[in-house]
């Protein structure tokens, strides 16, 4: 069965204006938000990396970390793994392949020499153009799908989604757990829901291209 005759499992009409409304309103775990993003994600991220491995011989990994870096260079590594929400770790050492690909420079911050400003090389820049228009054609073909007023209430909707869950994520990873309590037992997690918030960290919702 393909992806495109796959059926949907229909969400119910529901109003929800609480939590306890919400909690109501799923039947299974097919209605739970999570899981239908998730879904989505998948069937889009396996479709964009059959294409991009076959027209460009690049992952999705790589893609996004390159139209990232072309989108806020230059800018430190620091600054390209919070937009991606990757390890810092990680990210390094797609940049570094990338720099020995010769797509990627790295120069010295001129506001603070320990700091190291990436950009795309002029070899980066003319991949990223040519694969940045599939990505914008892909992203026109699944938004034909809704009209243009629905396009524009997606979007709004996505970035009030993305907040609330950047908020949740920052809420549980600034606090720390009891003593001699694992950070990722039951009961800890119970606190650090429940517990206020120390801070709402600034983070940009708009989302970064995906191939």
């Amino acid at each position: 069965m393909s992806w495109e005759t796959m059926p949907l499992h229909p969400l119910k009409a529901v109003s929800v204006t609480t939590s306890a409304t919400a909690a109501r309103a799923v039947g299974d775990v097919r209605d739970v938000l999570m899981f239908r993003v998730s879904r989505l994600a998948t069937i889009i991220d396996r479709s964009g990396q059959l294409r991009l491995s076959r027209l460009f011989e690049l992952n999705l990994g790589e893609w996004r970390v390159l139209s990232v870096i072309h989108a806020l260079a230059p800018a430190p590594l620091a600054e390209i793994a919070n937009e991606l929400c990757l390890d810092k770790g990680h990210l390094s050492r797609t940049v570094s392949l990338q720099i020995d690909a010769g797509l990627v420079c790295a120069s010295e911050s001129p506001s603070d020499r320990r700091q190291m400003l990436l950009a795309l090389t002029a070899k980066g820049r003319r991949l990223h153009d040519r694969v940045f228009k599939f990505a914008a054609a892909r992203h026109a073909d699944l938004m034909a799908a809704l009209s243009a007023a629905e396009q524009k209430e997606l979007l709004r909707l996505l970035d009030k989604v993305t907040l609330a869950a950047a908020r949740s994520y920052d809420e549980l990873s600034t606090r720390k757990p009891a003593a001699g309590q694992s950070p990722s037992s039951p009961r800890a997690v119970a606190a650090a829901a429940s517990a206020p918030a120390p801070r709402l960290a600034a983070r940009r919702t708009g989302a970064a291209g995906s191939g």
